[in-house]
């Protein structure tokens, strides 16, 4: 049943929604996420359950009720940042004046000034979709380390499944910067760093192949190491960014200082120290 509740709001996503959203004012884009999270609270059980038992490890003081708002604001949340997908064209710098506000950009120009790229770390949190496509269409020339909707497409189970996907790789495909597959880090991408140009990565992915323990919402949580290592190896500065939804889809977008080196001697505690300080970062927001 969930399977076909899902397929059909793929359709309704990718086909009448599609056409007519650059025709809807912002604030009703807004609500429509705001609904589309409430659906989502009532029909995924699991996933309600799944981050309901998370809040009480890591919040033993909140009630039930505080917790259901917390789960049905995520899912929201997450409604809204898909929602955003289908904002992609309609995204140019007369858009980010109007609706998006920076913060800590001198953080971003003082890391560019090293002159041996940038790491821009983000999480699976907030907008962070709309990272790479803001600084982008603002002039600064961005790569990405992801893992693109077509390289989901295998684990898609129907046929609707697969077209939204492909739809969504073209979305992606347009906008202005280039894509890396996660994994093993092609010669392109350290070519890119030695340009001083940017790379986006998100720390929080499950599809590392190393992983570093790190102190996270007072328990350990493992956290991807290679962002780590790919500073160490080339000299990359690590810029931490974070992306706020705000009412009516206007985002505050957050620059951090860059992450420090520590000068361990030892490489693996080197970059166990630099996630540290991305976890203590990101611990905040949370």
């Amino acid at each position: 049943m969930f399977g076909l509740i899902k397929d059909l709001a793929l359709l309704v996503y990718w086909y009448p929604l599609r056409f007519c959203i650059r025709f809807i004012p912002l604030s009703w884009i807004y609500r429509l996420g705001k609904i589309g999270g409430s659906l989502l609270f009532l029909i995924s059980k699991q996933k309600r359950l799944i981050l309901s038992d998370e809040l009480k490890q890591v919040f033993p003081d909140l009630n039930a009720k505080s917790i259901n708002i917390i789960v049905k604001d995520s899912f929201a949340n997450y409604c809204m940042s898909e929602l955003e997908v289908l904002l992609y064209p309609e995204i140019n710098k007369e858009y980010i004046s109007k609706h998006i506000s920076m913060e800590g950009m001198e953080h971003l120009e003082k890391a560019l000034s090293h002159g041996s790229g940038v790491l821009l770390l983000q999480a699976h949190f907030g907008a962070f979709q709309m990272v790479l496509p803001i600084l982008g269409h603002c002039g600064y020339v961005i790569n990405q380390i992801s893992a693109s909707a077509s390289l989901w497409k295998s684990h898609a189970t129907s046929a609707i499944q697969k077209i939204a996907l492909d739809k969504k790789a073209q979305y992606e495909n347009r906008l202005p910067f280039e894509h890396f597959p996660v994994g093993n880090i092609p010669r392109p991408l350290f070519m890119a760093l030695r340009r001083n140009e940017i790379v986006g990565i998100t720390s929080d992915g499950g599809a590392a192949r190393k992983t570093v323990e790190v102190r996270f919402l007072g328990r350990t949580a493992n956290f991807p190491q290679g962002v780590a290592d790919l500073a160490l190896k080339t000299g990359a500065v690590i810029v931490p960014a974070f992306i706020i939804t705000g009412k009516n889809l206007f985002h505050r977008l957050v620059f951090h200082p860059p992450l420090e080196k520590k000068n361990h001697s030892d490489p693996s505690a080197e970059a166990a120290a630099i996630m540290q300080d991305f976890a203590d970062i990101l611990s905040d927001y949370v």
